[in-house]
């Protein structure tokens, strides 16, 4: 340990303890002030979005602290944005675009539960992904959220048991025929099971099957259900059911599959022929919320290169940013799935049926038979 030389004893103990306390004083205004200088964001995004390294390059580019509050799913997103006060609670939301075009936009112009962004303070809207155009939410000539983030639903499979290039496995046949019977694993969510087996079934646009159509895909579920180890309930519980090798192959979200992964196990991604079932979460700042300059600043950071770049290595998302997927190398690229923006692996946008009430009570057969 270092001492300090003792000069003229009282005095210079005196003098120092003042110089000291002066300096204290100094360095308390100055974080003080630095701490006042920074706005801090409350968001509501999924948590992997802003965790790890995505944090501190968020809050460096758009400088701000950034907190974020425990996500659930992009329906409760909505439902606290169009709740009393949802407003002005958050800076900043992001939930799947299906879920979002009605309570953002509202039902007309002047509605709008938020603001209609300048893309002036967001100058990397221009490297949005020409493939996700059709996700931005708009009116009449304004934007009122912009893409941030994509992924994609599709087959998972353990690659030590199901063998990556049995034709089965590239089809969502793989979780519905009998191949891997007693060993297959179901989501428990009617959407998109239904959406999987139209896709099967050949159905062109599956979110726009008739009730006659709608029935069909209810039997031949019913009828595969046999095949069916369990179904799952949450990303968890299906990870866990991988893990344990309970199941071999199941339809699967990223969260699954990229979790396991970084645990080392051999847990693959399906490209199905098909096409694996794609999602789109914009990012929009509520009407009546504070420090918007910052939160448009902050949109536009995650559609920058640092943010766009480290984003699936980080959370096993896409980045919407043509800047994500630049630097990577082909086989990257198709392994994160950005095939689907040049159009070398098939996707499906996972669109929300006009009846949904209507597959819920065949989802609902399904489970019961």
């Amino acid at each position: 340990m270092k001492h300090l030389n003792r000069v003229d004893g009282d005095t210079d103990r005196r003098g120092f303890l003042k110089v000291g306390a002066a300096t204290a004083v100094l360095a308390g205004t100055s974080g003080a002030a630095l701490a006042q200088s920074v706005p801090t964001l409350e968001i509501l995004v999924a948590n992997a979005l802003v965790s790890g390294p995505l944090k501190g390059i968020l809050e460096e580019e758009a400088k701000c602290k950034i907190n974020d509050a425990p996500f659930q799913s992009s329906t409760d997103v909505v439902a606290r944005l169009v709740a009393p006060g949802g407003t002005g609670r958050y800076n900043m939301m992001m939930s799947h675009s299906i879920f979002s075009r009605g309570p953002v936009l509202g039902p007309s112009a002047g509605q709008e539960k938020c603001t209609a962004l300048d893309l002036s303070k967001i100058p990397n809207f221009k490297h949005l992904a020409n493939t996700f155009k059709d996700d931005i939410l708009s009116r009449d000539g304004k934007v009122f959220g912009i893409p941030v983030m994509w992924g994609y639903d599709t087959v998972v499979y353990n690659r030590d048991v199901v063998p990556e290039n049995d034709p089965y496995t590239q089809s969502w046949g793989a979780i519905f025929e009998d191949k891997y019977a007693g060993r297959i694993g179901w989501f428990d969510t009617a959407h998109q099971m239904i959406m999987a087996a139209g896709l099967y079934l050949g159905n062109k646009q599956p979110e726009q099957m008739s009730t006659a159509e709608l029935n069909e895909v209810g039997k031949f579920l019913i009828a595969k259900k046999k095949n069916v180890r369990t179904l799952w309930t949450s990303f968890a519980q299906g990870a866990n059911l991988l893990a344990s090798g309970e199941i071999v192959v199941t339809f699967g979200a990223i969260p699954v599959r990229y979790g396991l992964q970084q645990k080392g196990m051999p847990i693959r991604s399906a490209w199905c022929k098909e096409g694996v079932l794609s999602f789109v979460q914009p990012a929009y700042i509520p009407k009546d919320s504070k420090n918007q300059d910052t939160a448009h600043a902050l949109i536009n950071a995650m559609l920058g290169k640092a943010y766009a770049s480290r984003l699936s290595a980080v959370s096993g998302y896409l980045s919407a940013s043509t800047l994500g997927a630049q630097d990577l190398s082909a086989a990257d690229r198709q392994a994160w799935g950005y095939g689907i923006l040049d159009g070398s692996t098939k996707h499906y946008p996972l669109r929300m049926p006009p009846n949904l009430q209507q597959w819920i009570e065949v989802w609902a057969r399904v489970k019961s038979a």
